[in-house]
């Protein structure tokens, strides 16, 4: 017969064990009330372990939005000697998408104006949540998330992966840049996850931006994520 732990601790107002018809009704519901605070105490423990992930995960938002305010201000007050902040990284992400066997945009598809593509869909073909769609829409200083999380901003414009145990809770970001001529560039960042992210079985360095074009495939955990951007 399986023996159930007893609670008993010095100064317990009940005997040490389980009860017995020995005990008095006062002694019985002091041990009840001391179990419900043991499993109380460890619900609690639980609970705010969470919250200050959630929050650690909030904080990091919120000095990404201030280091992006910070580059798009240093970038309209620069001059025009040599290429702006905001440039220098749409370069560098190109070169490594060149890298990968990615075409630069031509110089026809850039002298458009205003911008080519408004939005990035998200279409999971392998994983946990294969057939899953997402529709993700980053604004500059305002990335969409993706993880494992369940978190409001990962489930309203974001991609919340919660089967996929791969996946760490806050696992990379899409950004968004306007570049010189108004077209958007669109860029993934793995934000430092546990598993990372593969591109072309490559993995991707963590914090930094890879430029997006249509078609190409990001692996995080086991889900695979095809880019379509509309």
């Amino acid at each position: 017969m399986e023996t159930r732990r007893s609670f008993a601790v010095p100064g317990n107002k009940y005997p040490d064990g389980e009860p017995d018809d020995d005990w008095t009704v006062e002694q019985l519901i002091h041990w009840s009330l001391a179990g419900y605070q043991e499993r109380a105490n460890g619900r609690l423990a639980a609970h705010v372990a969470s919250y200050r992930e959630q929050c650690e995960s909030e904080c990091d938002q919120v000095m990404e939005l201030h280091r992006e305010a910070v580059r798009l201000s240093k970038a309209k007050s620069s001059s025009g000697d040599g290429p702006e902040d905001g440039n220098s990284a749409v370069a560098a992400a190109e070169d490594e998408n060149v890298a990968n066997g990615a075409a630069k945009p031509s110089a026809a598809s850039s002298s458009r104006s205003g911008p080519s593509h408004g939005s990035v869909e998200v279409q999971v073909t392998e994983g946990n949540h294969a057939g899953s769609k997402f529709l993700l829409i980053p604004r500059p200083g305002a990335p969409c998330l993706v993880g494992r999380s369940k978190g409001k901003k990962f489930i309203k414009n974001g991609i919340s992966l919660n089967k996929d145990q791969e996946v760490s809770t806050t696992h990379g970001k899409f950004l968004v840049d306007v570049e010189e001529d108004g077209d958007l560039a669109f860029y993934f960042v793995d934000v430092g996850s546990t598993n990372g992210t593969q591109y072309k079985g490559d993995k991707l360095e963590a914090n930094r931006q890879v430029r997006l074009h249509d078609g190409m495939e990001l692996t995080l955990g086991n889900s695979v994520c095809r880019i379509i951007l509309a």
